[in-house]
């Protein structure tokens, strides 16, 4: 069997819709701890919701990155500025998901690489802002080894039943 391709990191499509948003819910599925979202309230997203939210996308402002393998998409995340005057210094990495077969091959580095530089290029982007799930020491690791720092832990971040998950709050200057 031949090695997979190098993965190919772009903006995903409105034609990719169907494709992102099953890996968007196969990522909530598989790590509800690790979202806001939950599978519940995203499954019945009509697909042209989706299709237009990928067809709006803005270098300037916002965008969801896939990852390609072999044309398949197998990670994503997406970069959103913060849309008041006020905050329009910083940017949010979102979603950021990478499936368990396509995991320690470097994709997840890739993804952040090209949303940094990606948050770079939408001009007055100082700081990128992202929050990780503590106890998820390899996502942190990653986040770490790409300079980003922590600066707090939100305690009770997310609420899933009588389950509640804290997360680690971290930021890169660009």
């Amino acid at each position: 069997m031949a090695p997979p391709s190098e993965p190919i990191i772009r903006t995903l499509l409105p034609s990719e819709a169907a494709a992102f948003w099953s890996l968007r819910l196969r990522a909530l599925r598989e790590h509800p701890d690790c979202f806001a979202s939950s599978p519940e309230e995203e499954e019945n997203v009509p697909l042209d919701v989706v299709r237009a939210r990928l067809d709006s996308q803005s270098p300037a402002t916002n965008l969801v990155l896939g990852a390609f393998v072999d044309d398949r998409l197998v990670g994503m995340t997406g970069l959103r500025r913060d849309s008041f005057r006020k905050a329009a210094h910083k940017a949010r990495i979102w979603g950021m998901y990478v499936t368990p077969e396509a995991q320690a091959q470097g994709i997840g580095r890739r993804l952040l690489e090209v949303a940094i530089n990606a948050s770079r290029k939408m001009g007055g982007v100082e700081q990128l802002h992202l929050e990780v799930v503590v106890g998820n020491d390899r996502a942190r690791a990653l986040y770490l080894s790409l300079g980003f720092q922590p600066y707090g832990v939100e305690k009770r971040a997310l609420r899933i039943g009588e389950t509640y998950v804290d997360e680690e709050l971290m930021f890169l200057t660009l």
